[in-house]
């Protein structure tokens, strides 16, 4: 009986092992497979890390491409407000130099052009000095002193209109001549000279010439 109790001993045991080695192999395969599980879970959180990296890469070139390109916009529309800006200047320049030349021309001169940098009230000013005298009103008057654009546009269309009048009135004797050019509408030339002739061309005139006495040969 001993030894069937042994070899059913045995049996168990055997059994037993063979419990043993499978339930190992159980737990390798369970912590392989954890393990393979580990790896997924790791390569899944990988793969939102750089999901995650990728996505704020985009929002951060698509924040720095609408930031360029709300800067380029306000660029563009600073360098359009200040071309317009240069272009009304410019052209308050030149009304302001065609509207004087009228009175220079009037006395054979030009008026000159702005001063690089020179400001508009400034240029107003200097084109009108050599006017003033020609006006009974505005000719003492100290037009730098004027505070209201208004008022200095009043002065300087008077001064203007006062200088083309006086520049009719006949020069007093003995005056030199002066070249007046005027403009038609259509744009026509016209040159006309006030003064007093004899005065510009004495000095291409000579005096009387004088003989001295003639003797005549002795027959």
């Amino acid at each position: 009986m001993a030894s069937i109790d042994d070899d059913k001993v045995e049996r168990i045991l055997s059994h037993l092992d063979k419990i043993h080695d499978s339930v190992k192999e159980v737990r390798e395969d369970h912590a392989k497979l954890s393990a393979r599980m580990d790896a997924l879970e790791g390569e899944r959180e990988k793969e939102k890390a750089d999901a995650k990296v990728r996505k704020d890469a985009e929002e951060k070139e698509r924040q720095e491409k609408e930031a360029v390109d709300a800067a380029m916009r306000r660029a563009d529309g600073s360098v359009r407000e200040n071309l317009e800006t240069i272009e009304k200047d410019r052209a308050q320049f030149a009304d302001c130099q065609m509207r004087a030349d009228a009175a220079y021309q009037a006395w054979g001169k030009t008026a000159p052009p702005a001063l690089l940098g020179e400001a508009l009230r400034d240029f107003r000013i200097r084109l009108l000095s050599p006017l003033k005298p020609h006006s009974k009103v505005y000719k003492d008057s100290a037009l730098h002193l004027v505070g209201d654009d208004a008022a200095l546009r009043v002065i300087e269309d008077a001064i203007i209109n006062d200088a083309v009048e006086a520049s009719s009135v006949a020069p007093p004797v003995g005056a030199p001549l002066r070249e007046v050019v005027t403009h038609s509408e259509v744009g026509h030339v016209y040159r006309k000279f006030i003064g007093d002739p004899s005065v510009t061309w004495s000095p291409f005139m000579g005096g009387a010439t004088r003989f001295g006495r003639i003797n005549r040969p002795v027959r």
